[in-house]
């Protein structure tokens, strides 16, 4: 009987190590990558408050993206570590307490199509993205009522250690994405990516579904019909109006909305895709945030681009008025483009951000500030090999510092023995 009962025990331990781990990889996935593109992840946050009518300042959307993926890859490291289980376990269940009807609610009322649980590394539908929340929740409940049994046993220093040395490495990490661009770029814009294959929709992908309603009118009464009830031989129905819904929305290329117009609204997309030369572009998506540094080095670049005859472009979402008065001040001789505010806060995260095209394809994207001298972009294609490099060596300090810590930890388990 004893033995049994020893033989159930550990069954039950081993099942509740699998449930802690595979929490703690949901979380760490998930916090990881929107911490990698906090602003992203910011963006996000916008479109729900808008969605509800409600309207705060660009620095508390950040904050907000900002305190949410470092909590949400905490409690993850927290729980793969064994580090302060009870906290991180209470720390999940409370997501999945706040998020599990948020997203019931977000699947019912649709009040935007991405719910950006997973940044742009995975996208779910919002159906989806409840159903995941549905599996997640008793494994979190169940992990939460055990945090004692799944309690690590290392020193109170050891444990604070290795909390902090976890919170640095995330924090550092979204930190860079915030100044520079993200250490791991998951987004359709990332270098490499040809943007006019992108946009394409292949010949078998699936098309979308559509439902149409007729509302008519007859005695004043008003009904609706669909194709099938439509009452095609009562001409005493009065047509009012039409309601067509998405059923399924079908096949959605990664990119869709590369759509680029000068001053007098020529749209330049097709030209600036098909240069056999690179094209650098400025992405300012208001103009307002140039001071006279953000200024004076725009200038200096333009100047080697435009010496070198590679046409250069600031793309911005803002008005014209405001294009024509940072030229008036400025007098750079600039040349403007307009696009979606959305669109171009996607393709680069810093401000302002450059990208660089050649046959459609990005070549290379970046701060204005990690450009150490304008006469860098006098060999574009030079540069971006230089950048590609410098993103390996920071991605390779990142797991680095993963690597690190998983060593700690098994040296210390080793030494207990």
């Amino acid at each position: 009987m004893n033995n049994v009962r020893q033989t159930q025990g550990g069954l039950t331990k081993a099942l509740l190590e699998v449930l802690r781990v595979a929490l703690a990889f949901v979380f760490i996935f998930s916090g990881f990558t929107k911490a990698v593109d906090t602003i992203g992840g910011a963006i996000k946050i916008e479109d729900y408050f808008v969605a509800w009518g409600i309207e705060l300042s660009d620095t508390v959307y950040l904050a907000l993206s900002l305190m949410l993926n470092l909590a949400e890859f905490m409690a993850g490291f927290m729980l793969l570590f064994k580090l302060f289980v009870p906290l991180a376990s209470l720390v999940a269940l409370v997501f999945m307490a706040v998020f599990t009807p948020l997203t019931l609610y977000i699947a019912i009322a649709n009040p935007v199509s991405d719910c950006g649980c997973f940044g742009d590394a995975v996208k779910l539908g919002n159906t989806a993205t409840f159903v995941k929340n549905l599996i997640i929740m008793p494994i979190a409940i169940a992990v939460f009522v055990c945090r004692r049994t799944l309690s690590g046993h290392m020193n109170l220093w050891r444990t604070a250690a290795m909390t902090c040395v976890g919170l640095v490495a995330i924090f550092l990490t979204a930190v860079e994405g915030m100044i520079n661009e993200p250490i791991i770029d998951f987004r359709p814009y990332a270098v490499g990516v040809d943007i006019n294959q992108a946009m394409q929709i292949p010949p078998d992908a699936e098309q979308p579904e559509y439902e149409t309603v007729f509302i008519m009118r007859k005695d004043g009464v008003e009904k609706e019909f669909d194709a099938n009830n439509y009452p095609y031989n009562d001409s005493t129905w009065v047509y009012v109006d039409t309601r067509t819904t998405v059923i399924k929305e079908g096949y959605v290329p990664p990119i869709k909305d590369f759509t680029f117009t000068d001053a007098a609204g020529d749209v330049q997309t097709e030209s600036l895709l098909a240069s056999e030369v690179p094209v650098v572009m400025a992405i300012m998506p208001t103009l307002l945030d140039a001071d006279t540094t953000v200024t004076a080095g725009l200038k200096e670049l333009s100047e080697t681009c435009l010496n070198g005859g590679i046409p250069f472009y600031i793309a911005t979402s803002s008005s014209e008025s405001d294009a024509m008065t940072l030229e008036n001040t400025a007098q750079t001789g600039f040349s403007f483009l307009w696009a979606d505010e959305t669109m171009l806060k996607t393709i680069v995260r810093s401000k302002p951000g450059i990208i660089v095209l050649q046959h459609g394809v990005v070549i290379d994207k970046f701060a204005l500030d990690q450009m150490s001298q304008s006469r860098d972009m006098q060999n574009p294609l030079a540069a971006s090999l230089t950048a590609q490099r410098r993103q390996a060596e920071r991605q390779l300090v990142l797991v680095g510092s993963l690597f690190v810590m998983i060593l700690f930890l098994l040296i210390h388990k080793k030494h207990k023995r």
